[in-house]
């Protein structure tokens, strides 16, 4: 098959401002095209050029084409990209592709794949509440009013239950098959062993809170039959040298390590052989090093705020509390076993190939 993805928005943009990735494989699209691409299909990716990376990505085993945004100004790059020549590409070559999947209901790159191709798209919906852009008045009105007037009749995969939920408020055409972004099994896979370490991958930035999770760790190795367990924090921003600081003032300097920015191929080896991936964020959906985590045979210990909580809380994959502290990481050390066996089994079904043959599975449903 010949498979079209549009994923106008590459990362997460801090404050509105877009931090180009090095490579586009550093972008959790990647994966979710790689998927395709194993299982012997053709992928092309559409994306916005504000986010192109700012290296050169060499053998990609997909093409992408990126896309101007128009009117800036107005139709923010980070949020609500206009992609300017979309329309006129799509015209001459969407029925080239025999699937199209675009991200996000509410993005006018899916309203133009609406329009022009419907018969071969699927949206694709990681969304589970209304953006906070103008106190949530554009999302409100475009799910009330565009969607089912444009989109009522095209089938919706949501990437985790809360988004099934939301976006099920507004259309009756919603998968009850959730496809996450999936993640590469051949860098990401379990350990029989493992250390007597915990670890963070993270941007260093407040909304995620990293200051809370140091200050719980330090709770934990307070105890001294838990003084020599580490915490390993991977991730760049710009709390960094405020968090070091964090850390020497609790005398954690020999048991927390900064490591920076890792490539999967290192990131996979402390992921795999950790007791427990952290997160403690304030505003997040589907994050991707959680299903990495998972697929890595690691539990999570997290709060409620990611839209996966429910599905960690579900299969027993970890610890889901809000304002969780040291005795739910003392509960991990000591339910280590089960807990890895858990994800080592539901991280099957999260790989990249996995969710791409799910996807396909529905399209293949609806045709």
């Amino acid at each position: 098959m010949k498979i079209l993805i549009i994923n106008c928005i590459l990362s997460t943009a801090e404050h509105g401002i877009i931090k180009r990735k090095e490579s586009i494989s550093d972008c959790m699209i990647s994966n979710f095209a790689r998927g395709f691409v194993e299982l012997g299909h053709q992928v092309t990716l559409l994306a916005s050029q504000e986010f192109k990376p700012a290296g050169e990505d060499r053998d990609l085993p997909f093409e992408v084409i990126y896309f101007p945004s128009r009117l800036p100004q107005l139709f923010k790059p980070s949020l609500l990209p206009w992609p300017r020549g979309l329309h006129k590409w799509l015209k001459s070559h969407a029925m080239d592709y025999d699937l199209v999947i675009a991200s996000e209901s509410f993005q006018i790159a899916t309203l133009i794949a609406a329009r022009v191709c419907p018969s071969r798209l699927l949206i694709w919906q990681e969304m589970d509440r209304h953006q906070r852009l103008l106190h949530q008045l554009p999302s409100r009105l475009w799910h009330s009013i565009v969607l089912p007037l444009f989109m009522g009749k095209i089938t919706i995969v949501p990437r985790s239950d809360p988004a099934k939920h939301f976006i099920a408020q507004y259309s009756n055409h919603v998968s009850d098959v959730i496809v996450d972004h999936g993640t590469d099994a051949h860098t990401l896979y379990p350990s029989d062993e493992h250390d007597q370490a915990f670890i963070v991958v993270s941007q260093l930035v407040e909304r995620k809170r990293v200051d809370s999770i140091i200050t719980k760790f330090a709770q934990l190795v307070a105890h001294e039959n838990y003084h020599n367990y580490r915490l390993n924090i991977i991730g760049e921003g710009d709390q960094r040298h405020e968090l070091e600081q964090l850390t020497a003032t609790l005398g954690l300097k020999d048991k927390v390590v900064f490591h920076g920015f890792m490539p999967h191929e290192q990131l996979a080896i402390p992921l795999r052989r950790s007791l427990a991936l952290l997160v403690d964020t304030s505003n997040d959906l589907n994050m991707v090093t959680i299903a990495e985590a998972i697929t890595s045979g690691t539990p999570v210990v997290t709060n409620t705020k990611p839209s996966t909580a429910s599905f960690i809380a579900a299969n027993g994959l970890g610890i889901v509390r809000d304002d969780w502290d040291e005795n739910d990481l003392i509960r991990v050390i000591n339910n280590y076993d089960n807990l890895h066996e858990a994800c080592v089994r539901e991280g099957k079904g999260l790989t990249n190939v996995a969710c791409a043959r799910k996807m396909i599975t529905i399209h293949l449903a609806d045709n």
